[in-house]
């Protein structure tokens, strides 16, 4: 995915591997729904079912089990005219809700043979069309969207089986001690840029190491760079303006800074809510879309995807960040998250479109998921 941008295979021979990627995951959806847990043996029968689209054979297991099922995704699948789908390369509004379909189509192509072969062999259900696409009638399913509707307001041609219920945050910070040497360092300057991608791999860290030191230079910004999975942050010499770092969580560090990051959606999240100005360097998938909401919202510049990362573009973007005006934009945006809880919303959402009466011909529910959310749903109306 990091290679091709996307789910979509570059080459022939990257086919048949994801193939049979695809194939495992939509194989093994069965028998996580009704088998005895594999570690324990403890007996298990699903009641409902909590899934996202890339996930494919989710909708199928449900129809076979007779069990409600929900769509809970941190990016958008669900078709508007609001913008495209972010696994697509559509840049004009005429085009926006066609791209969901495109997506769809391509993916379904890819895939239709060996869905009809789960259903038929694994589910012992009829297949299906070759012109339903992959999501089936999956309009028909609630979705809960787990951004906050201050960054991406719910559009308008959604309709009420499709909920936006706020960020989800671990809050590591909590119980986080962080080195004596870090605190120290930040507290002898100003706040730094942080700069950081993560697991993604980087093509040339020297070079975007060097590059990044000297648009620190240039701005006369000190820097904190994160090492990650990239191998960033390798200095020629030691410099008192910058602090390499190996990990800290997010939630913590983007309170002490600016941020340049790839965009993921937790690391984005966390950085708004910490008021953090930011700029994504979107490396894939649905990076690009979280940078270009980022930069509508105003708390960050346009995205610099990482083949266009130059120095130029870097000395632009942290002069961006440096601006006032952005910095007080992004702390009305932090403001206005503070009252979200995306956790609560999404179980609000989860109970609100779970059906309160057990259907005829359904089995009655196992012991478990709903008797534990029992008094959780009484005290939310669903009882």
């Amino acid at each position: 995915m990091v290679k091709n941008k996307g789910f979509l295979p570059s080459g022939p021979s990257e086919i048949p591997v994801q193939r049979k990627q695809m194939k495992e995951i939509i194989f093994s959806l069965l028998p996580a729904c009704k088998d005895p847990d594999p570690d324990t043996g403890i007996a298990f029968k699903v009641d409902a079912i909590i899934a996202n689209p890339p996930a494919y054979g989710h909708t199928h297991v449900a129809e076979a089990l007779k069990v409600p099922i929900h769509i809970f995704f941190t990016m958008p699948w669900t078709p508007t005219s609001e913008f495209p789908h972010p696994l697509s390369r559509v840049k004009t509004s005429a085009g926006y809700r066609l791209s969901y379909q495109i997506v769809d189509s391509m993916i379904w192509l890819g895939i239709r043979d060996m869905i009809n072969e789960f259903r038929k062999k694994k589910l012992k259900l009829r297949p299906v069309t070759y012109l339903s696409g992959a999501q089936g009638s999956g309009s028909d399913i609630p979705h809960g969207y787990i951004w906050s509707p201050h960054l991406v307001p719910k559009p308008k041609d959604w309709g009420p089986k499709i909920d936006v219920v706020g960020f989800c945050f671990l809050d590591l910070a909590s119980d986080y001690v962080p080195p004596e040497e870090l605190v120290k360092w930040l507290e002898a300057g100003d706040k730094p840029i942080y700069v950081g991608f993560g697991s993604l791999p980087v093509q040339d860290p020297a070079k975007m190491t060097e590059t990044i030191v000297k648009a620190l230079e240039m701005t006369g910004q000190r820097g904190i760079i994160n090492k990650g999975w990239g191998g960033l942050g390798t200095l020629a010499e030691p410099k008192d303006s910058i602090y390499v770092l190996d990990n800290c969580p997010h939630d913590w560090l983007f309170l002490q800074c600016k941020a340049v990051h790839h965009g993921g959606a937790g690391t984005t999240a966390a950085g708004l809510k910490a008021a953090c100005p930011t700029t994504i360097v979107p490396f894939f998938g649905d990076q690009p879309f979280w940078g270009e909401r980022v930069h509508a919202r105003g708390v960050g510049p346009s995205p610099i995807p990482v083949d266009q990362f130059t120095l130029q573009k870097l000395v632009d973007a942290i002069k961006f960040m440096l601006d006032p005006e952005v910095k007080e934009k992004a702390v009305e945006l932090a403001k206005a998250m503070e009252s979200e809880d995306g956790v609560t919303g999404a179980v609000r959402a989860f109970l609100k479109h779970l059906p309160c009466k057990t259907d005829e011909n359904s089995p009655p529910p196992t012991h478990g998921f709903l008797e534990f959310l029992g008094p959780v749903s009484k005290c939310l109306g669903c009882s």
